[in-house]
């Protein structure tokens, strides 16, 4: 079991650790609904054998992430869709549940900071602002362009104009 949990901490980009306390059966069966269909694992995992894992995989001490009730979300695409995610069913279901922290890449992230993520849109969104962003000084170089080349058109018209009168 140690083992299992250790390898899917090695090779998860993003765990969240979050306090269900208070969730009942049926709303924390809609959440892992929720969360499965963003590619999210949530599953409730003893803490002594959380903490036994993330010390064989190198991440270090985890127990004060582990408050309340605590079950780990494993994000395997999207590193931040965990926070959004558990912020929108926190929203509706009187601040449960709550994120008491975060494992990205190996690294401990306080819950503070874990929660700021929820703030940032997703991966395909920031890729589209990076490519729009890219892609506005080649639209402004292309209608610079354009601009000249029309311009030297419009004067070999006139040239050509003015030697055929």
């Amino acid at each position: 079991m140690v083992e299992a949990l250790t390898a899917r901490m090695r090779s998860t980009p993003a765990i969240y650790f979050a306090d269900y306390r208070g969730l009942s059966a049926s709303k924390a069966t809609e959440l892992r609904a929720i969360l499965r269909k963003e590619n999210i694992q949530f599953t409730v995992v003893k803490k002594t054998l959380s903490i036994l894992a993330a010390r064989e995989a190198g991440i270090g001490e985890i127990r004060d992430y582990l408050q309340g009730q605590t079950a780990l979300a494993f994000a395997h695409d999207d590193p931040g869709a965990p926070a959004r995610v558990l912020r929108a069913f926190s929203k509706d279901n009187q601040d449960i549940p709550v994120i008491t922290g975060l494992i990205l890449d190996g690294q401990l992230v306080p819950a503070a900071q874990a929660r700021e993520l929820a703030s940032l849109p997703s991966k395909e969104v920031l890729m589209g602002q990076l490519l729009s962003a890219m892609q506005q000084p080649m639209s402004r170089l292309t209608s610079t362009l354009a601009g000249v080349i029309t311009k030297l058109v419009q004067t070999l018209s006139s040239f050509k104009e003015q030697k055929t009168e």
